[in-house]
Formats: C-alpha cells, structure tokens, sequence
C-alpha cells in the first residue's frame, strides 16, 4: 500500500477524468453530477445496499 494519503491519490486522478469528460464536450457540472450518481450508487456505496443511507 502506498504511503500517499488518498485524497492526493485520487485527486489527481479525478480531476483528469472530469477534464477528459469536458474535452469531449460534456459540460463540467454534468460531468460532476453523472460521477456522484455513480459513486453513491449500489455498485460503489455498500452502506447503500444495507439501507444505511440517510433520508
């Protein structure tokens, strides 16, 4: 495992998607608003999956 917190990890990371996202057209919030979708989905969120996501 690296040593590298994961914010600075990932973050590069993110910001190079969501640019690849805006380089093909698609509009900086959207692009924002489809990754939150995704991450807080069944797939990515498992407190989704045992209901313990809050109202």
């Amino acid at each position: 495992m690296t040593d590298t917190p994961a914010h600075d990890w990932l973050r590069p990371r993110l910001e190079q998607l969501v640019a690849e996202a805006e380089a093909t057209g698609i509009e900086r919030s959207v692009a924002i608003a489809v990754l939150t979708d995704i991450i807080t989905s069944d797939g990515f969120d498992p407190g989704h999956l045992a209901g313990d996501v809050d109202a």
